[in-house]
């Protein structure tokens, strides 16, 4: 695992060079601590860090071909390399190394960019310079599990693993962008492409871009597939396609283990890794020291039924000092309540092991969340209901409808009239947010968010699965949005903070092709969800384990906003020249504020948002409190677009 950076100048254009290189390098030192490389060539400049997974002693970056036509640097595993090199000897290739990142090397040139990109499975983000015609391609992987941001103006193309080496490059912090603000206040998450940073943008999954000439073009060579009733329901069959991905992983010349909480979905890594592997089965759980959170009784019983060896960890949660190294990383004002014990639970593993495999794609591969289950019995009632009646009494109904965890459960139902009242887009777009559009629109300064409907960013992935069944139609747009966006970025983030590589075999291509295949009841029968996965996994775990409740991985912020989260969110409230005041309305925060702390509302949402936006705006990439200055401009009000 490793960071990349680098540009591709303009003819004519000079703006970058060495220097520039190794600033934007150097910010990502977190992602490979092990060593570094440099290329700069007729305008174009690449620049890596490793961390040494594979190949250990002669994997370094830039990897070259023999006759030197080819230059590449490389975040992430090519799982199927071996199978790859061999093909690739066979017609007279002569790999140098035994690195995995060298098939793409061979491969371009034997296959070309898309048939390379078609071959290869792993997880990945790469820069890649054809000296022959000084062209330069860039691609991720099929779902985004590596970053990869991009620049693009008159000077030429800037791309990093992360924003903040564009930010390093330019010297000062971009404005922030109107849209990822709204998005990123509503979701939690901003919505590639889109960025918090005006200009920059994510590179797609499944993506690739080229430039030469000073030109750019795109390409996609990889889209999910979901053709339900192609596979059978055989458990077995299920199992076997696990264990194949799981084999896949464990390639690694440094110390690999897994992540173990006890739940579904690690526990089913840890169980075909004790199949797969040859040697002793390393795993790690980390206790967060808050009630509810400390999953190592569960893990226990996993490893010991296993026969697995178990690192346990404890961790305390102090918020206060993670904030600003979250700021850093997430490189947002990103409000998943996880990430901070995300970042517990990869410093706890890095002592003990340098890969470690996760189970996430676990919820959406096999319709692990709640929510998914409402989407779907919405989804019904919406086609038996008259449309007078959804739009008419039970939409209006559910905006006017009392909500909060003080209800009597049976009479939380204000998400699910206002949703019946809507169409499935509008729907899954309000469940999925932290934050009403319409509520965050109130918030802020008119002028600072885009009058665009945050629905336009979803419309894009809505109309390519409309027409799929309500359960994968859900799925199809959790892999598009929720997983890219929220949950790998925290992976991966909270993970190269640590110089931790994190491994993701339910995210495979082709274990996740196969469970595209299977029908709806596999995944979603009688309104529980993973049916097909649990029914696998039964006997290779026990009963207890499998039949468990779910256990979410959030912090109780409601509770900390009112104790020791309260004097340093006040201090915000209060603070008249500090950085958020130039965005939101503080005087309407307040009120949410003496809200939540008479207990007559919880508004720990809201609240942690304005925490962590204050946090991105201080700490974060070009922020107040770091060595590079604001871009804001200097003859208007600060901060305003």
């Amino acid at each position: 695992m490793c960071g990349i950076a680098g540009f591709a100048t303009r003819p004519g254009k000079s703006p970058w060079d060495m220097k520039t290189l190794s600033v934007m390098t150097d910010v990502l030192t977190h992602r490979g601590p092990d060593d570094q490389g440099f290329l700069l060539d007729g305008g174009v400049g690449l620049g890596h860090r490793r961390l040494s997974i594979i190949d250990v002693a002669g994997g370094q970056n830039p990897l070259k071909d023999t006759g030197g036509h080819v230059a590449l640097i490389f975040n992430g595993e090519i799982y199927n390399h071996r199978s790859l090199r061999k093909e690739l000897t066979d017609s007279g290739c002569r790999p140098a190394t035994g690195s995995d990142g060298e098939v793409i090397v061979h491969g371009y040139l034997t296959w070309g960019l898309e048939e390379t990109l078609r071959r290869i499975r792993g997880m990945y983000a790469f820069a890649l310079l054809d000296r022959r015609d000084h062209s330069l391609h860039l691609a991720r992987d099929p779902f985004g599990i590596k970053p990869l941001f991009i620049k693009e103006d008159a000077e030429g193309v800037l791309f990093g693993s992360e924003l903040k080496s564009l930010v390093a490059a330019l010297g000062v912090r971009p404005d922030l962008s109107s849209t990822g603000l709204l998005q990123v206040a509503s979701m939690g998450f901003t919505l590639s492409p889109s960025t918090i940073f005006a200009g920059c943008e994510s590179l797609d999954p499944g993506t690739w871009l080229s430039v030469r000439d000073g030109k750019v073009s795109r390409g996609r060579f990889h889209a999910v597939q979901f053709e339900p009733g192609r596979e059978s329901s055989d458990p077995q069959a299920l199992w076997e396609a696990l264990g194949r991905s799981v084999s896949r992983h464990l390639m690694s010349e440094v110390p690999l283990g897994s992540f173990l909480s006890g739940g579904i979905d690690s526990s089913a890594i840890v169980a075909a890794m004790s199949e797969q592997a040859s040697g002793p089965v390393e795993a790690v759980c980390v206790g967060i020291s808050e009630d509810g959170m400390d999953e190592r009784p569960y893990a226990r019983e996993v490893a010991s039924s296993l026969g697995v060896t178990l690192h346990e960890e404890t961790a305390v949660p102090a918020l206060l000092d993670l904030l600003p190294r979250l700021a850093w990383h997430l490189e947002s004002p990103f409000s998943d309540t996880s990430a901070a014990p995300s970042w517990l639970v990869c410093q706890g593993a890095r002592r003990h092991v340098t890969v470690a495999l996760s189970g996430d794609g676990g919820d959406e591969n096999f319709a692990g969340y709640r929510r998914t289950r409402f989407d779907v019995l919405e989804a019904q009632w919406r086609g038996r209901l008259p449309a007078l009646i959804r739009h008419g009494i039970l939409g209006p109904l559910g905006r006017q409808w009392p909500s909060g965890p003080w209800m009597p459960k049976p009479l939380r139902a204000a998400t699910f009239l206002r949703n019946l009242g809507s169409d499935w887009l509008d729907a899954y777009i309000f469940s999925m947010s932290r934050i009403p559009e319409e509520e965050v629109r109130h918030l802020f300064h008119p002028e600072v968010l885009s009058p665009e409907p945050l629905r336009e960013a979803f419309e894009p992935a809505a109309a390519k699965v409309a027409d799929l069944d309500p359960l994968h139609r859900v799925l199809a747009m959790d892999m598009a949005t929720w997983l890219k966006d929220d949950i790998l970025v925290k992976v991966d983030r909270m993970s190269m903070a640590h110089s931790l590589e994190v491994r993701v075999p339910l995210l495979d291509t082709d274990f996740v092709h196969y469970v595209g295949g299977l029908p709806v009841e596999a995944k979603l029968y009688g309104g529980s969800g993973k049916t097909l996965f649990r029914q696998s996994l039964r006997g290779k775990l026990s009963d207890s384990v499998l039949d468990r409740p779910k256990q979410g991985f959030h912090l109780p912020m409601s509770r900390w906003l009112r104790g020791g989260l309260r004097d340093q969110l006040q201090s915000i409230l209060s603070e008249e020249n500090g950085p958020s005041f130039d965005w939101v309305q503080h005087h309407r925060f307040q009120r949410l504020a003496d809200e939540h702390f008479a207990e007559r509302a919880d508004r720990s949402r809201e609240l942690w948002f304005l925490m962590t936006l204050d946090a991105f705006l201080r700490s974060g990439p070009g922020g107040s409190e770091v060595a590079m200055r604001s871009s804001s401009r200097t003859t208007e009000k600060r901060g305003r677009p």
